[in-house]
C-alpha cells in the first residue's frame, strides 16, 4: 500500500528534479548558441578565436596567481613551522579535481625533503584512516569547503591528537572552521566558458602548495645532494649525481705493478667480474702511473703489430691525462671524456689519492652530454 505520504514525498522529488533539468536546458540554450556564434563555421576563423580564447585563459589563470600573492599571508608560515616541528608526515587529502591537485603537492612535498602521502577521504572513512599517526599534519583541499565526504573524514580525523591544515576559496566554509591554519586562495572565477569546471581554482591551490612545500624545503637546508639522493634515476637524477656514486672503487679495478709480464694482465682481467676493459697501473704509494685498455691493444693487433706476452705492461699502457674530484658531478665528467677523447678517468679524494676509474660508458650513458 501507498501511504499519502509518501505520494507527496515521491511528487516532491519529481517535481524538484524536474524543475533542475528545466534549470539546465535553460542554462544550455542561453550559452551554446553564444558559443557556436563565438567560434562561426569557418576553420581559419575557429582557429584564430581558439587560440584567442588559449591566451585568454592563460592571462586569467596568470592574473588569479598574483592576486594570490598578493592575498597570502603569514598563516603560510605557520603551517610552514608546524610541518618542520612535526615528527610525523603531512597528509593530504581532497574530493575530486582537489584530490589530484593534492596528489601533486603531496609528491612535491616527498621530492623536496618532507614525507608526505595522499590520503582518499571516503577510504580513510572505511579502514585507511589507521594511516593517520599522532603528529601528522592533515592538508586538506576543497575550493568550495563543503565536500561532504571530506568533511566526514575532517570530522572523524579530529580523534587524532594532528594539525589539521586547509587550502580552501570560502574562509567561511565548514572546512575552513574546522581547520587549525587557513590557507585562503579567496574566491575564483573559472576560466571555463561555463564557470564551472575547476581551473583557476585548481591553478591556485598547486601554487599555494608549490609555495608550501619550497618554503618548507629552503627552511630544512635541503641541497642539491638531497634532491641527487631522492631522484637517483633518470636523466635529472643522473645530472646531480657524483663522479663517486658511479666510480669503480680500487677493489673493483684490476690493479698491476708496471713491470707486470702482459699475459699476466690479460689472463686476470679475464677474471674479473666487471669486464670494463681496463686496468690501472700504479707505482710508488699506489699512485696510478697509466691505465691499460684491452681496446687499445686490439688496436695495436689490428694495425700487425706483434705482442710479446712477456713484455712489462707498462710497454702497453697509457699515461693518464687527467684526474677527476670524486665530488664533481658527472656533467664535469662528461666535459673531460669529450674533451680529451679518453675511455677512463682516474679519480682521486681530497688529498690527491688515487681511489677509483669512471669510464666513458658510464657517464654517457642516458644522453648524460646533451
Amino acid at each position: 500500500m501507498i501511504y499519502p505520504l509518501q505520494c507527496l514525498v515521491v511528487g516532491l522529488r519529481i517535481a524538484i528534479s524536474d524543475g533542475i533539468v528545466m534549470a539546465i536546458n535553460r542554462r544550455r540554450r542561453t550559452l551554446q548558441p553564444d558559443i557556436a556564434v563565438q567560434y562561426g563555421t569557418d576553420q581559419s576563423d575557429i582557429n584564430a578565436v581558439m587560440l584567442e580564447r588559449t591566451r585568454a585563459i592563460i592571462r586569467q589563470e596568470a592574473a588569479a596567481l598574483e592576486t594570490l600573492s598578493d592575498r597570502v599571508d603569514e598563516r603560510i608560515c605557520t603551517l610552514a613551522n608546524h610541518i618542520l616541528s612535526s615528527n610525523g608526515i603531512v597528509v593530504v587529502c581532497g574530493i575530486g579535481k582537489s584530490r589530484l591537485v593534492g596528489e601533486k603537492i603531496s609528491a612535491t612535498l616527498a621530492a623536496t625533503g618532507t614525507r608526505s602521502i595522499t590520503l582518499d577521504p571516503v577510504d580513510a572513512l572505511h579502514g585507511d584512516l589507521g594511516r593517520v599517526s599522532m603528529g601528522d599534519v592533515i592538508l586538506a583541499l576543497s575550493n568550495s569547503g563543503e565536500a561532504a565526504e571530506l568533511m566526514l573524514f575532517i570530522r572523524a580525523v579530529r580523534q587524532f591528537p594532528v594539525i589539521i591544515a586547509a587550502i580552501t576559496g570560502r574562509a567561511t566554509s565548514s572546512l575552513a572552521l574546522s581547520a587549525n591554519v587557513v590557507l585562503d586562495i579567496g574566491p575564483m572565477e573559472e576560466a571555463c566558458a561555463l564557470g564551472l569546471v575547476p581551473t583557476t581554482s585548481t591553478t591556485a591551490m598547486a601554487a599555494m602548495g608549490d609555495a608550501l612545500a619550497l618554503v618548507v624545503q629552503e627552511r630544512r637546508g635541503f641541497k642539491r645532494e638531497d634532491f641527487a639522493r631522492l631522484h637517483p634515476g633518470g636523466n635529472l637524477g643522473r645530472k646531480l649525481m657524483r663522479v663517486r656514486d658511479l666510480m669503480l672503487p680500487l677493489e673493483a679495478i684490476p690493479l698491476f705493478r708496471p713491470d707486470t709480464p702482459l699475459s699476466l694482465v690479460l689472463l686476470s682481467m679475464c677474471r674479473t667480474c666487471r669486464r670494463f676493459g681496463g686496468a690501472a697501473v700504479i707505482g710508488e704509494r699506489c699512485k696510478i702511473i697509466g691505465i691499460f685498455l684491452a681496446e687499445s691493444l686490439g688496436q695495436q693487433v689490428e694495425r700487425g703489430v706483434l705482442l710479446d706476452f712477456n713484455e712489462p705492461v707498462e710497454r702497453y699502457m697509457q699515461p693518464p691525462l687527467a684526474a677527476i674530484s670524486e665530488h664533481a658531478l658527472l656533467d664535469e665528467a662528461a666535459r673531460y671524456f669529450h674533451q680529451l677523447e679518453i675511455e677512463l678517468v682516474p679519480v682521486h679524494d681530497d688529498q690527491d689519492k688515487f681511489i677509483g676509474l669512471i669510464s666513458r660508458q658510464d657517464v654517457q650513458s642516458g644522453d648524460t652530454l646533451s
